[in-house]
């Protein structure tokens, strides 16, 4: 069992290569194959070749959605798959709990990939709770990779004149470093390749998972601030006797007379930022700075659109009193504007992330993996060259 996703990650280039993987079943557009796990126990890989998907999304990397949306998209539920999100905590990370559908026991059966006994995996319907966290651009530009505590699912465009055309990858772990089964299982192995390769089919293109991807479109909504360069931007203050604090009069009606600078003396954080502001007024609000396992720059950060809608004219009344402080604070014209759905945009370089557990930090270049030997940043996070040279940072939160 991976410790947590980094293990997966530092391995997602491996499980594109077919080096180090024994072949076990071979279909025209599947192939079913095996190798020792590097952190323990056995690695199962089927690699769907040649997949057609309807009504693919313009950016390959958006194909999958993210765990959370799972739990609110319409049609959602099966009779045999229940799936429920216990906690989001980011865009693209969170902890769910799902019952174990008939392709996980079975899985279990064939595999050895539990412990305990086949009646109990294959005929009883368990309730698992894992973290699930969705990368996108990884590990290659254009991808888009899911993983969970013991899996790895890695989805890749293919050149083909269509564009509709892609390569999936499904990795999970067993306990055991075997190839549990037999030779009757082995008789079967072509079968079940065949079976699993038209699931990926009949999953990626039923119209469940078309309206995932709809809604998962429109969940988020990046705000970025602009023009602070005089300073950072100010936030209503308790104390109007501060002697950091400034009055003013304009904010009397809404009751934020006295405001101050937010952190003058540390790095800016637009996250941070916004949910203190909201608090000063009276409103709780999710705010997150990492999106899809990638950091964005510290003036940006990511709401929930729906929770934005609700709060977005008490924050814009009360940020009006803020650009009439900022002015009195700082002189000038030029005030800080918050611009809403803005294109995100993502940190070149490491930034310190509180993240546990912490993996080891790496940088990724093509199929090979290089120790970060000289950084002494504490985050959490694995970085990739893209084609065009700049390196991407991925955070494991």
């Amino acid at each position: 069992m991976a410790e947590d996703h980094s293990d997966w990650l530092n391995f997602a280039a491996s499980c594109m290569s077919d080096v180090q993987w024994e072949v076990a079943a071979i279909r025209p557009d599947a192939v079913l194959s095996h190798r020792s796990c590097p952190w323990g126990g056995h690695l199962i890989r089927l690699d769907a070749k040649n997949v057609f998907i309807q009504n693919a999304p313009a950016d390959p990397a958006n194909l999958f959605v993210r765990p959370e949306v799972r739990d609110m998209s319409p049609g959602k539920s099966r009779a045999d798959f229940s799936w429920r999100c216990l906690e989001t905590y980011a865009p693209g990370d969170a902890l769910v709990e799902c019952t174990n559908c008939w392709s996980t026991r079975l899985f279990s059966v064939l595999f050895g990939h539990s412990l305990s006994t086949t009646r109990l995996h294959f005929f009883q319907r368990m309730r698992t709770v894992s973290r699930l966290a969705l990368y996108k651009d990884f590990p290659e530009a254009g991808d888009c990779t899911q993983v969970a505590t013991e899996t790895i699912a890695i989805v890749r465009r293919l050149p083909h004149p269509s564009g509709n055309r892609y390569r999936l990858v499904f990795v999970f772990s067993t306990p055991e470093d075997n190839f549990a089964g037999s030779s009757l299982c082995d008789q079967h192995l072509p079968a079940f390749t065949d079976m699993y390769r038209n699931m990926f089919d009949r999953v990626v293109n039923g119209p469940g998972f078309l309206d995932m991807r709809g809604v998962d479109a429109n969940m988020y909504l990046v705000l970025s601030l602009r023009a602070f360069n005089r300073g950072p931007p100010m936030i209503p203050h308790n104390s109007p006797c501060s002697e950091e604090s400034f009055h003013i009069s304009v904010g009397e009606h809404l009751g934020l007379l006295s405001w101050i600078r937010f952190k003058p003396h540390e790095k800016f954080c637009l996250r941070e930022y916004l949910r203190c502001f909201m608090e000063r007024l009276g409103h709780q609000l999710k705010t997150y700075e990492v999106m899809d396992g990638r950091k964005l720059v510290n003036y940006q950060c990511v709401v929930v659109r729906q929770e934005w809608e609700q709060l977005r004219t008490s924050f814009y009344q009360a940020f009006k009193v803020q650009k009439a402080a900022y002015r009195h604070a700082n002189g000038g014209t030029s005030t800080p504007s918050l611009v809403a759905d803005a294109a995100p945009r993502f940190a070149l370089r490491e930034f310190s992330c509180c993240a546990q557990p912490q993996g080891i930090k790496t940088v990724v270049r093509k199929t090979f993996i290089d120790l970060d030997e000289d950084s002494d940043d504490s985050a959490d996070c694995l970085k990739r060259s893209n084609s065009t040279g700049e390196v991407m940072t991925l955070y494991f939160v």
